[in-house]
């Protein structure tokens, strides 16, 4: 919590937060709760590219005039393709504190992958550019405990890719042979948080194999398919 000698008209310092790293977390995540569904109409409206770079590009465009718009103080701030010090692959989004007083690392990160007829609709799991593969080994957010996926789905429904995603975790679960990675995790599927308007949040934990660690995974599939 901020404490109360600091001015409602001035940001804090790092050192006027005394929370723990969840709370920032927690924030992060109520903040995109409250934001997530407004985009897919404003992408509609925007009638542009359907490239996932590109999606990703406007969706930190959008969080960021929220920020702007919903009034108050909101101390993070999003970026697309954060770099990290320890690899060079990196995630779509990241967030990060803002403040001198602080390195520049960020403190929460999501991967994004489309969901289409003409995608590689199993990397949002596996695979080179896999998603959840990456963070499960390290390669993405790996001084991270908690991070998040966007699905941006542009054929069928939200609920298909979820049952899809799900049944391809499952397929690993059993006939994975790739000693270097574990998919048998009783929470390794994804499993529905919230229904948001456009959006489906879910949740997972992912076991790390080379660290013995899990790694907590936040998914939005949002729809982004124009209504007719």
């Amino acid at each position: 919590m901020l404490r109360d000698s600091v001015p409602s008209s001035q940001s804090p310092k790092s050192t006027d937060l005394s929370a723990e790293q969840d709370i920032e977390v927690s924030l992060i995540l109520t903040f995109i709760d409250n934001h997530i569904s407004g985009f897919s109409g404003h992408y509609l409206s925007l009638n542009e590219s359907d490239k996932e770079n590109r999606i990703s590009d406007l969706l930190v465009h959008h969080l960021e005039l929220c920020k702007d718009e919903s009034g108050g103080f909101f101390p993070f701030r999003f970026s697309k393709n954060p770099t990290q010090k320890e690899s060079t692959k990196e995630t779509d989004i990241g967030v990060f504190v803002r403040t001198r007083d602080r390195e520049p690392v960020p403190i929460f990160e999501f991967e994004a992958k489309r969901f289409s007829e003409t995608s590689k609709n199993k990397e949002y799991i596996s695979g080179i550019r896999g998603g959840i593969e990456r963070f499960k080994r390290g390669d993405h957010s790996s001084h991270l405990k908690v991070c998040g996926m966007f699905g941006y789905v542009q054929s069928r429904t939200c609920s298909e890719w979820i049952s899809n995603v799900n049944n391809w975790i499952d397929e690993l679960s059993k006939n994975n042979t790739d000693k270097t990675i574990d998919w048998t995790g009783n929470e390794e599927k994804l499993t529905t948080i919230a229904s948001l308007t456009s959006v489906e949040k879910l949740y997972s934990s992912n076991k790390r194999e080379t660290s013995k660690d899990k790694i907590a995974l936040w998914h939005y599939f949002i729809d982004l398919m124009s209504k007719n």
